[in-house]
């Protein structure tokens, strides 16, 4: 009995096994991107799964049907002459739509002309589809137009009705720099770890920053983290750098109720006052406007 030699390569354990992984691949991916949101509300929201956006779940996708597709055909030229024993008829040996053949062609086309033709059940899977995708868009997390974090700052402003000037500050007060209003909104929060959804938010001074939707293994929904500057910085070190005077900053936050240190971060003297630390900033640039 001869007995397989070490470290040959078999060509056909490659296809079948590449075959397999691939299918594996392209289930998973398909199904995620079967219930992924549409790419406006992805895209805006930040969506992710497994750590994975949107477009790096079509990505795999795409390259890995590619692959199937070179497999598939690697697969089917080392076993053309079993394949092909499929035409052939079992009593004359020769070729006849066997009915395996038969079978095989006749699903494939009810599922082609029922998809085309929207007939049911085809047309409750896409309704499906649709049903799914549109539960991840909510009201409160709308970009002002579809793909708005493909704007520039400027046309931004202008969608929102919001002056151009005052979106910049607001941005600014949030450690958050703008070089050019003609900078593209998706890089400008991609720059500072923010995004786009919590970008607009801040430009337009709405209180509370969105939260980006991403969802790890299981489904959960996990917060997206963001790094701004601002919030970090203490009473102290904010008063040194706009120029303040620290002794009469303290005195008149804590004229007003507020809790105030000297080493106390913006963003933990705004928690206490239920405000953002950027409101905290134009406060502290305008003292005559402080309020208990």
């Amino acid at each position: 009995m001869s007995k397989e030699k070490s470290g040959t390569f078999n060509g056909r354990g490659f296809a079948s096994v590449a075959t397999a992984l691939c299918f594996v691949a392209l289930a998973v991916t398909g199904v995620v991107l079967f219930i992924t949101p549409p790419g406006r509300v992805a895209h805006w929201t930040g969506w992710r799964l497994c750590g994975l956006t949107k477009d790096q779940w079509g990505a795999l996708h795409i390259w890995f049907a590619l692959l199937s597709v070179i497999a598939s055909g690697f697969h089917i030229w080392l076993n053309w002459r079993p394949l092909l024993s499929y035409f052939k008829s079992r009593v004359t040996r020769r070729f006849a739509l066997r009915r395996e053949w038969t079978l095989a062609l006749t699903i494939c086309g009810v599922v082609a002309v029922g998809t085309l033709v929207e007939f049911p059940p085809f047309t409750s899977l896409m309704a499906l589809n649709e049903a799914i995708k549109g539960s991840w868009e909510r009201s409160d997390e709308q970009a002002p137009i579809p793909h708005a974090e493909l704007l520039s700052l400027h046309e931004l402003a202008s969608e929102a009705g919001v002056d151009l000037d005052t979106m910049v500050a607001r941005l600014n007060a949030d450690a958050i720099v703008v070089e050019s209003p003609e900078s593209i909104v998706r890089d400008l929060a991609s720059d500072h770890r923010l995004t786009p959804m919590q970008f607009y938010n801040i430009a337009i001074g709405r209180s509370g920053q969105g939260k980006g939707r991403s969802v790890g293994v299981g489904g959960t929904r996990a917060r997206t983290g963001r790094g701004s500057g601002m919030g970090r910085k203490t009473l102290k070190q904010f008063c040194a750098n706009e120029g303040l005077d620290l002794t009469a900053s303290l005195e008149k936050l804590r004229a007003a109720g507020w809790e105030a240190d000297a080493e106390v971060t913006l963003r933990e003297c705004a928690e206490k006052a239920s405000i953002r630390p950027s409101e905290l900033a134009d406060i502290l640039r305008k003292p005559d406007e402080l309020r208990p």
